[in-house]
């Protein structure tokens, strides 16, 4: 009888031992925001113009369009007179060098002998520019100058190839035509990069991304059914989430789903690994819904709690530093979200670069 109690009492705490065990699987969501700029001016400046000077030969390779495609995301181009002034210098092209590059193929049968070579000739040039960017906001201040590429640096340009050396030499000949299109490459080349500079130091650009969390995925567990449908509404919610609307209506929608991974670390709070996996779980996720929806210091807190919850610390260390990295952003910006529309007036305008 009393082996029988013993056995019974030994299956009973391999049920518990069961019951509690703790997988965590990763699991995806997607959700959106507005990036904040890296170089704050002020909030009240919405508009740009970009004013293009080039050497005589580069003038031939641009066009119309040319002084259109340069962007800012978030603000409005106009012809003059904008909140920032964006100029560029792009000096002539120079052509250093002219040759033709030869390249063998050969083709082996299968016991790897040469059957047949071929060779390819293609046209190729040696050549510098220069080129240079200012940035001044409408008082005449200048907020940024750098010189983009200058003389001392040699770039290339290989044709397309061709069976034979005289076809490829032949493009060389009208050196004139092919440096136009040479300079029509770099002029656009230069402008796609400058815009995408000016964007990172002061645009506001849309983005939707991908993360990832830990969740609950031990079925036996007491917290399996509660964990994941908190976690599915909360998922939910962050794919709700537009870069021009607030997220205060959407957060108020899931304070409960927020409440419950409060509350979970606090119900599960043993020294044991299986707990320690829990509330890493909780904190993981309570870190990453409070980085989204632009509450840095809750998520800093939870990122805190993740490290000192010892079990994987080196995700809190990383969640602490992105959660610094956004208030830091915040009190750059003078803003406290990344959810905020942009310009009504844009809209009304027409603005197709809006």
């Amino acid at each position: 009888m009393k082996a029988l109690t013993v056995g019974l009492l030994a299956i009973a705490l391999s049920q518990t031992t069961t019951a509690q065990k703790v997988d965590l699987d990763r699991f995806s969501f997607t959700t959106a925001y507005r990036n904040l700029p890296s170089m704050p001016v002020d909030t009240s400046f919405h508009r740009y113009d970009f004013q293009l000077q080039t050497g005589p030969l580069m003038r031939l390779a641009s066009n119309p369009g040319s002084e259109e495609a340069l962007y800012i995301e978030g603000w409005i181009p106009q012809a003059s007179k904008g909140d920032l002034t964006i100029l560029l210098w792009m000096e002539d092209l120079v052509v250093l060098k002219s040759d033709v590059s030869v390249r063998e193929e050969t083709k082996k049968d299968k016991a790897g002998n040469v059957v047949n070579r071929s060779n390819y000739y293609a046209p190729v040039l040696t050549y510098s520019y220069a080129a240079r960017m200012e940035v001044r906001d409408k008082n005449g201040n200048q907020l940024q100058a750098r010189q983009l590429v200058n003389r001392s640096q040699q770039f290339q340009y290989k044709g397309a190839e061709h069976g034979n050396r005289m076809a490829a030499a032949n493009i060389l000949l009208n050196q004139f035509q092919l440096t136009t299109e040479i300079s029509q490459l770099v002029l656009n080349r230069t402008i796609r990069g400058l815009s995408d500079d000016l964007t990172w130091n002061y645009g506001y650009s849309e983005r939707r991304v991908t993360d990832n969390v830990w969740v609950l995925d031990s079925r036996k567990h007491p917290a399996y059914d509660d964990f994941r449908m908190h976690w599915g509404n909360i998922r939910s919610a962050l794919f709700r989430l537009q870069p021009d609307q607030p997220v205060d209506n959407i957060r108020e929608s899931i304070a409960t789903d927020i409440a419950y991974f409060e509350q979970l670390p606090l119900k599960y709070d043993g020294k044991d690994k299986s707990s320690r996996k829990l509330r890493y779980a909780a904190y993981y996720l309570l870190s990453k819904i409070y980085y989204y929806f632009d509450d840095p210091d809750a998520a800093a807190l939870a990122a805190n709690r993740l490290v000192l919850n010892d079990y994987d610390s080196r995700d809190g260390y990383s969640l602490e530093n992105a959660s610094r990295q956004l208030i830091e952003s915040f009190r750059m910006n003078k803003r406290y979200s990344r959810h905020f529309t942009l310009h009504y007036e844009a809209l009304a305008l027409g603005s197709k670069k809006y």
